[in-house]
């Protein structure tokens, strides 16, 4: 079989992942210029957590630009945002990311405990991304406009003032704990399940299944530790664990875009898929007459097929292959290779083999 690129351009790749990743870079530097109050704030304790998290920006930004360019997936985008454009499509949009991000009622179909591991990570790591880009972009700092009073400024708008011994503040200066506290929570029992699973212990990897985990699990215990040697260890070993700290979260940064951890901004991003599947006009089987899927999702199927040059279509009719439910298209499948007549019940049609392993018309009925 030959191959066929996704696009005539062997280029186009190249060309948009530039213009997406300057399009980003110029949003950064924005952001930063007015969260900093034009570079006033910036905390040069968090350089390198900086450029990490830009080169982070950078390489998630190409990995999306790839997974978007494959025609299933542009096509289905296309739809998406077409349908969102719409009071019914965007009501969609909120509910799916209410039940799929907010309650991951998927997870809790299949396990009650891989749920809870999984809400404990989840909720973890989406706190930790919004705490920390927040103060690395410097989008977010604290003022001291009183002796004991603090104003928390955001991208420049003073939002609210609070006592330095307040409970608030002290909720907010231990955030990152917090969510650390979480995150190995989860974590452990992810681990746990994992050695304890037999079905687990066959299909999993270390650098797939295991490595993300511990990870994760050493970023919050070096993360935590920085609050345990300035609290109650009068400053010892800080350098040292913050060195350690900074090298963990750099790794994960740098390793986010293109490992397990995908599957996060993924969740986001496929957030039109049930949408895709739910707002369109149901499709009926040309032979049986069941309803498989949505009419403007096998047109889509067909078409990226076709771009392909692996479109299956029925000899002298208007018929693909993918007109026909799965079970319908292994029975026609067999039929003709038995030498039986095939009759699409649903459109009066009337099919054979066409003695090349596909069907068309039969013949006398054109």
């Amino acid at each position: 079989m030959e191959y066929y690129p996704y696009e005539d351009d062997s280029l186009i790749f190249s060309k948009k992942s530039a213009r997406n990743v300057f399009i980003v870079l110029v949003i950064l530097f924005f952001s930063i210029y007015i969260g900093s109050e034009q570079f006033g704030y910036v905390d040069m304790a968090l350089y390198g957590y900086l450029w990490a998290t830009v080169l982070c920006f950078i390489l998630l930004t190409i990995r999306i630009t790839s997974w978007t360019l494959r025609p299933p997936t542009r096509r289905l985008w296309k739809q998406g945002f077409k349908m969102m454009f719409s009071l019914k499509g965007l009501k969609f949009v909120f509910q799916t990311l209410y039940s799929n991000i907010g309650e991951q009622r998927f997870i809790r179909r299949r396990s009650f405990f891989r749920w809870i591991q999984h809400m404990f990570i989840s909720w973890g790591v989406l706190f930790s991304f919004a705490i920390t880009f927040a103060l690395v972009l410097n989008w977010m700092h604290f003022e001291l406009v009183e002796p004991k009073r603090y104003q928390v400024v955001f991208f420049g708008i003073p939002v609210f003032r609070m006592g330095v011994d307040s409970v608030l503040a002290f909720t907010l200066y231990h955030g990152l704990n917090w969510t650390g506290i979480a995150v190995i929570i989860g974590c452990s029992l992810a681990l746990y399940r994992r050695v304890t699973d037999q079905k687990k212990i066959v299909e999993q990897s270390k650098e797939y299944d295991f490595f993300p985990l511990l990870l994760l699990i050493a970023i919050s215990i070096t993360g935590s530790l920085l609050t345990v040697s300035a609290m109650w260890m009068e400053g010892a070993f800080y350098m040292g664990i913050a060195i350690s700290h900074q090298v963990t979260v750099i790794v994960f940064l740098l390793y986010f875009p293109f490992s397990k951890f995908w599957h996060l901004p993924l969740r986001f991003l496929a957030v039109m898929v049930p949408m895709y599947h739910s707002l369109n006009e149901q499709k009926q089987c040309a032979r049986c007459g069941r309803e498989y899927a949505t009419k403007t999702q096998i047109k889509d199927v067909q078409l990226a097929l076709q771009k392909r040059h692996l479109s299956v279509p029925i000899d002298n009719t208007n018929f693909h292959f993918s007109d026909m439910c799965s079970e319908c298209r292994r029975v026609s499948h067999r039929l003709g290779g038995y030498g039986a007549k095939i009759h699409l019940g649903q459109e009066n049609v009337v099919l054979e083999s066409n003695g090349r392993n596909g069907l068309q018309l039969e013949k006398g009925e054109d």
